[in-house]
């Protein structure tokens, strides 16, 4: 059998004709053509938020750490369980991160532990939404006016996904998308940053703009642009948008798609989790599941096992985060506040193939593999 890879990305009929239509009238290109088609459809789905599409999620984040003014010393809570962007954009600051524990629950950020950890240095909460699925938004608002905190939601992964009806990332002070090519909207690479808080727009266009004035010229306002401010090429390439445009276009089908791959998981593995061989995500949110499904084992020596079981079947499954509160720089530059649950499932946890390839025949192949494995537990 071939390989069944962890990821894919959807396939795109018209990618070589919109390529072949910038390079036909170098105007499209200049006038960013598709970056622009890109946000007529996400202002549909973000109308009151000012939008910007990047190069990664990872500039987004850079760019919300020079809107705040972050300097040294300055704290950032944030969970440990999150990818090395999160806490890299205020750490290039100075920004001091401070690593929280997660709920063993949602996999997120445990609200309930976030006051304790404030102090006068704290400047911003990051809500990150593992897997797509959203914290508790309405705790984080909270405590951010509580405080006077920024509230920044890492929504890379969160893209579709929801909180009581509002897109995530249109939350908070600011939200970031990952459009890269390990998400479920691709750009190949790409990201967009989601400005809600209205304090920020304009200078947000000017460290989007390499800290030149140029929104106030395109829009007649001066005669030239300057430099006036600090910033930098934030903007996404005008190949990946093309890119990028098709895949929004198909956005509800591969939505719909990898949904019901992920209800066939559910339904597949079920009984494993009620032999008390393994956990599912809550039930709650499998129905919405868009961007990865996993599966938590009952011991790090178990996941390290099964992984080995699943690439010999030719199954691509990988683990997720190393807690960046025991890494090397996450060592050097923050502190953390309690990390029992972060340490315990980072260990246990393993992901399975998702994506719009993937057919149902491989899942029902994965899901088999899977129990003959525990099979001699039964």
């Amino acid at each position: 059998m071939k390989k069944i890879l962890f990821n894919n990305t959807r396939k795109s009929c018209n990618y070589t004709k919109n390529l072949e239509l910038l390079f036909a009238d170098y105007e499209l290109i200049r006038k960013k053509h598709f970056s622009t088609l890109c946000l007529d459809k996400l202002k549909n789905i973000y109308p009151k938020s000012e939008l910007f599409l990047t190069h990664s999620a990872t500039g987004a984040l850079e760019m919300i750490a020079s809107l705040i003014n972050i300097q040294s010393g300055d704290e950032i809570i944030m969970p440990s369980f999150t990818f090395v962007s999160t806490a890299n954009a205020f750490v290039s600051k100075g920004g001091v991160p401070v690593f929280i524990d997660i709920n063993p629950n949602t996999l997120n950020i445990d609200e309930t532990l976030i006051e304790q950890a404030i102090t006068p240095k704290t400047i911003a909460i990051i809500a990150m939404h593992y897997a797509g699925h959203s914290c508790n938004m309405t705790s984080l608002k909270n405590i951010c006016e509580k405080y006077n905190l920024f509230l920044i939601e890492d929504a890379a992964v969160g893209f579709g996904s929801y909180h009581m009806e509002e897109p995530l990332g249109s939350i908070g002070d600011f939200g970031v998308i990952s459009f890269d090519v390990t998400k479920h909207i691709s750009a190949v690479q790409g990201g967009l940053l989601i400005v809600n808080n209205k304090n920020f727009e304009e200078r947000a266009y000017t460290i989007y703009h390499i800290g030149t004035n140029r929104n106030a010229f395109q829009k007649g306002e001066i005669p030239y642009y300057e430099w006036v401010d600090i910033g930098s090429k934030y903007q996404m390439n005008e190949l990946n948008a093309a890119y990028l445009y098709e895949q929004l276009c198909q956005s509800v089908e591969i939505f719909r798609l990898r949904q019901e791959l992920s209800l066939i998981y559910y339904s597949k593995l079920k009984i494993l989790e009620k032999k008390n061989q393994l956990r599912l995500m809550p039930e709650n949110v499998v129905a919405s599941n868009i961007h990865e499904f996993y599966i938590i084992l009952n011991s790090s020596k178990k996941r390290e096992e099964l992984q080995i079981y699943l690439n010999k079947k030719n199954i691509e499954a990988l683990f997720h985060y190393i807690p960046l509160h025991n890494t090397a720089m996450g060592l050097k530059t923050g502190r953390y506040f309690r990390a029992e649950f972060t340490e315990d499932l980072s260990n246990r946890l393993l992901r399975l193939p998702l994506h719009t390839e993937l057919t149902i025949s491989e899942i029902e192949y994965i899901s088999s593999s899977i129990f003959n494995f525990f099979y001699k537990y039964f």
